[in-house]
């Protein structure tokens, strides 16, 4: 009877340890530091400025979409960089056409991002005139008389401005067909858009220069246009770059 009696006490201290023993705690979470660092700085004034300036023109870094709807030739634009996958960004033999809002995207995407290993060209390139076909941007070798044309790629260097202000000299890239882009400057990113023409209002004669337009800067609208004279220097290129 005691061997019965010590046995069942045996068993019953047993059976209250065991869930002590053998339960498992969850992990602790993150303190509320450790949460707070993970977003540590995202408020902060400015500290999203130039991340935000780069990342506009694709969802989530990732760069945009072809488009090619249009109703004229003059809202196209041929791409010769790639648009996707592993050699985005890099120079390409296979030339893309869509729009110029699109093309315009796709170099401020690529513009600040350095691409990735590219492989070298060995291939004639595709071709370059940007037209508006059945409601869709196409890219043909053939020109307006039905003879080849090549619409080339040029490279300037020349004063630039953003808004109304002259911001020294910027070295641009492009053509009238698909838009002239950052390529080096100071005060601007590469890739940011840029229009060419007069600007000058004052002085007496005109003056060609580089307006950049920034993602990241809204010029202030003006009813009456500003007085703008030419600056007061020039720009060439000296050891291979634009000053």
């Amino acid at each position: 009877m005691r061997f019965f009696v010590a046995f069942a006490c045996i068993l019953c201290l047993a059976g209250c340890r065991a869930p002590a023993s053998s339960s498992s705690q969850p992990p602790p979470g993150p303190s509320p530091a450790a949460a707070g660092d993970a977003n540590a700085g995202r408020d902060a004034p400015g500290a999203t400025l130039a991340e935000d300036a780069t990342t506009d023109a694709g969802s989530g870094g990732q760069p945009p979409a072809v488009e090619r709807a249009c109703t004229r030739d003059e809202d196209c634009a041929v791409a010769r960089i790639g648009v996707s996958g592993e050699h985005v960004c890099c120079a390409s033999c296979v030339f893309t056409p869509g729009t110029r809002r699109w093309h315009a995207a796709l170099q401020r995407f690529c513009g600040p991002r350095p691409p990735g290993p590219c492989y070298p060209l060995a291939c004639p390139e595709g071709p370059t005139r940007a037209v508006c076909r059945a409601g869709l941007c196409e890219a043909t070798a053939d020109g307006v008389d039905g003879g080849y044309v090549r619409v080339g790629v040029e490279r300037r260097c020349m004063p630039s401005m953003i808004c109304d202000a002259w911001t020294g000299c910027a070295l641009v890239v492009g053509n009238d067909q698909d838009g002239w882009f950052v390529e080096e400057s100071a005060r601007a990113t590469r890739g940011d858009i840029v229009s060419i023409g007069n600007v000058c209002t004052s002085g007496g004669k005109p003056c060609e220069a580089a307006r950049v337009h920034p993602a990241s800067i809204t010029c202030p609208p003006h009813s009456v246009p500003p007085l703008i004279s030419p600056p007061s220097f020039t720009c060439g290129m000296d050891a291979g770059e634009c000053r």
